[in-house]
């Protein structure tokens, strides 16, 4: 595996088509390496990126704490035979025109008001850059994922966006990077999350948006979980149900023990 470290080097390879890129923060765990395994099965080249992005970061969360573990990460791209690491270098986000998505005023959003914007200058910037013809993302940040295929959409960036879906924990629990600052019994407990958006996709189907919402989250506050959003929208524009709606999205935030957890659930009608 190439590590690349410089804009410029990375600009002059000439990859060989088609070939995938999975960005990334770093912390890898199985979501990522799904991603990765799919693009090698896929593609005829991978490149995978590791950059802890400043701006999608608001005040008082965990970007100087965020969890580094480069060694192993590089490590375990190699097991997968990824074929090239960028690692940006440290002024990669500096004097850059934030971009405004759409999308991003419900959800995670309303919490974090800056953090898409963040998201969205980072892949655009990527994407400009490396110009792949694909570019992967799993489905546990579905309103991430949601955003950035509808940027490149409008912009016509000639860059399919590939979503896979959530791998989890034994538990259920949704993999992610923040997972590490948990115990092992936490993990275990933190199941429930899914278990509760399980049985809310069931109940959907005898009950109201409303009253399954409000089941949901009493379940999840009776567990311990401080709430953040607990919604029930239509999976393709994030706006409430509507008789045109195809497909809902089950989606869920909530903090425990400090530690932010987010997961959902696709339900077809």
């Amino acid at each position: 595996m190439e590590i690349i470290k410089s804009s410029s080097v990375l600009s002059s390879i000439n990859f060989q088509n088609p070939f995938a890129f999975v960005p990334t923060m770093g912390n890898l765990h199985e979501g990522h390496l799904s991603l990765i395994k799919f693009a090698k099965e896929n593609y005829s080249e991978v490149i995978a990126s590791i950059f802890v992005n400043p701006l999608q970061f608001g005040k008082n969360e965990d970007f100087a704490s965020y969890p580094k573990t480069l060694d192993k990460d590089i490590e375990l791209l190699e097991d997968l035979e990824c074929n090239y690491l960028f690692l940006p270098e440290p002024n990669f986000a500096e004097n850059l025109e934030v971009i405004n998505p759409n999308f991003s005023d419900v959800l995670c959003g309303l919490s974090r008001p800056t953090h898409f914007h963040g998201v969205l200058t980072i892949i655009d910037k990527f994407l400009r850059l490396i110009k792949p013809n694909a570019c992967l993302f799993g489905l546990k940040d579905y309103q991430q994922q949601l955003i950035i295929r509808d940027y490149v959409h409008r912009k016509k960036i000639r860059t399919e966006i590939i979503s896979l879906p959530i791998v989890r924990e034994n538990s259920g629990l949704a993999m992610s990077s923040r997972n590490n600052y948990l115990s092992k019994d936490d993990r275990e407990y933190c199941g429930k999350i899914y278990s509760c958006i399980k049985n809310t996709a069931e109940s959907l189907k005898t009950s109201s948006v409303k009253i399954v919402t409000e089941q949901a989250t009493g379940f999840l506050e009776n567990a311990g979980f401080e709430i953040d959003y607990l919604e029930i929208l239509d999976a393709d524009n994030l706006l409430e149900i509507s008789k045109r709606t195809n497909k809902i999205l089950i989606a869920v935030a909530v903090n425990y023990k400090k530690v932010r957890l987010i997961d959902n659930i696709l339900v077809s009608l």
